[in-house]
């Protein structure tokens, strides 16, 4: 016998009562999980219908990260190991402790392409992971009241069943809207924190600390991509060179025809700069949904020193995947910062608004 439909005014009552995504940590349905998504849009709303819920949610359930394994389930014998160690969060100078209605989230991924794993930290920030065996990588935070997110992209490993590895503590320093990361070696005090849990799961603790991303790039300097030296012209929707190809990727995720699209953008109006291009996998954090938090997964492409601003993948892309690229200014060894983009975004059940966004793409099913 199937459940009665939620009806919309519950729907909105619920969210209401959730101040963040761990409220509805222990709903098994991807329909409700999805809800958590856009709970602030749904209590932004002013009007709200059952057709308009749905269409949402089942948009979001696409890209919405999934639940760690449960720590009972998770055995030697399954194939599992652990992983431990702790986040600090510092916000201005002030490490925070994790409180009802406020919560951090760590993704993680097993690679080369394993869904995200969304690892809620809470309390002081130590944590205790279920994992299996493997290569893994943590691709980036969010964190809700007040909401923000970053990629970091540092990679561990599990090597093997029935070990507890100790990753690092990781510092994540928020100042003035910017954020910087570091990993440091607290062994002695996580292991403190596990020895018992690790006893009773039957892992034998081993140090592997993280390691951060190293990208083959010639760098010396960087300036600002607004600065007049540009040559560019800067607003509150574009912050950087104009693209052209693909039409309205500078907007939106557009769907390309080819595998292997053609980037094109519009040169800096002072001569003397050749131009750098990025393009990342994208990745969700937060469910398929309009204005959902998205962070830069895998770096697919890059080529420096661009004499002409256009620039043709040769090696194909994967279809049915979302990208997001970039372009820079070069002067020798010294850059500019990467194009961005604004926007402001208003839909069915409220609105979203972002700063920093890199432009997008999808690629074709084939």
């Amino acid at each position: 016998m199937g459940s009665a439909p939620t009806k919309p005014d519950t729907i909105v009552k619920m969210v209401s009562r959730c101040q963040s995504i761990s409220c509805w940590a222990d709903l098994s349905s991807c329909r409700k999980r999805a809800l958590a998504a856009v709970a602030r849009p749904l209590r932004r709303a002013i009007t709200l219908g059952t057709i308009s819920v749905l269409a949402v949610v089942v948009a979001a359930c696409g890209e919405m990260p999934v639940k760690p394994a449960a720590e009972e389930g998770a055995t030697v014998e399954a194939g599992y190991g652990r992983a431990f160690g702790r986040v600090v969060y510092v916000e201005d100078g002030k490490p925070r402790e994790w409180k009802w209605g406020e919560e951090l989230a760590i993704f993680i991924r097993l690679q080369p392409a394993g869904p995200l794993q969304r690892m809620a930290i809470k309390g002081d920030g130590h944590f205790f992971w279920p994992l299996l065996a493997g290569d893994y990588v943590i691709a980036g935070y969010s964190v809700v009241g007040p909401p923000r997110s970053g990629r970091l992209w540092l990679s561990f490993s599990v090597p093997r069943p029935g070990q507890g590895v100790y990753i690092g503590d990781l510092r994540i320093e928020i100042q003035r809207g910017r954020y910087r990361f570091s990993v440091e070696d607290q062994y002695a005090q996580a292991l403190a924190k596990v020895e018992s849990r690790l006893s009773a799961a039957r892992q034998a603790p081993v140090k592997s600390p993280m390691t951060p991303e190293v990208l083959q790039e010639t760098v010396r300097g960087v300036w600002p991509i607004c600065a007049e030296r540009s040559g560019v012209t800067c607003d509150k929707n574009l912050q950087g060179v104009e693209p052209v190809q693909p039409p309205g990727t500078g907007t939106s995720f557009v769907t390309v025809a080819s595998l292997t699209p053609l980037l094109e953008w519009k040169p800096s109006g002072k001569e003397g700069f050749t131009y750098d291009v990025a393009m990342y996998e994208s990745l969700s954090i937060a469910g398929n949904v309009p204005g959902a938090l998205r962070i830069r997964g895998t770096r697919v492409a890059y080529a420096e020193g661009l004499r002409e601003p256009r620039y043709q993948l040769s090696t194909p892309l994967a279809p049915n995947t979302r990208y997001e690229w970039s372009v820079r200014l070069r002067d020798g060894e010294n850059v500019s910062t990467w194009t961005t983009t604004s926007y402001f975004a208003f839909f069915v059940v409220g609105w979203a608004a972002g700063s920093g966004q890199w432009f997008g793409l999808d690629t074709p099913a084939q």
